[in-house]
């Protein structure tokens, strides 16, 4: 499993490529790689989940929800503000997956962050697992 610095890390990477993704420019080689997954809804749905569960479920402040609001309303802010640069293709389509992606990251965060907890309560109260109390 990975730790909570490399979760930060990882998440550090997918929001800034979320976030950098729909300003390339058209004549990139990042671009015409992006753009075969680009259209496809389930690609946008299943990215924004993984951003928005990560901070969910590696910070403990209530404040990871709102890392997680932050990049679905820049997300979905580039989204629509693709359709006025001329350069750009803009899927305003996109942002409704998006926005379905960060209400399932959500949850998902919030339902790991609840397994870990009740597995270290549980750890807690019996240290050694292996060792049964019963005779």
């Amino acid at each position: 499993m990975l730790s909570n610095t490399q979760l930060r890390y990882l998440w550090c990477v997918l929001a800034s490529g979320v976030l950098l993704m729909p300003i390339l420019p058209s004549g990139s080689w990042i671009y015409q790689i992006v753009i075969t997954y680009d259209s496809n809804r389930w690609v946008h749905f299943l990215v924004y989940t993984a951003v928005a569960a990560i901070p969910v479920a590696a910070w403990r402040r209530r404040a990871s929800v709102l890392f997680s609001l932050s990049i679905a309303v820049l997300g979905t802010a580039l989204e629509f503000l693709q359709m006025f640069i001329p350069s750009l293709i803009g899927r305003p389509q996109n942002a409704l997956a998006d926005l379905f992606g960060i209400g399932a990251g959500i949850l998902f965060g919030l339902n790991i962050r609840a397994m870990h907890n009740s597995a270290e309560s549980s750890n807690s109260a019996n240290p050694h697992p292996s060792r049964s109390t019963l005779h």
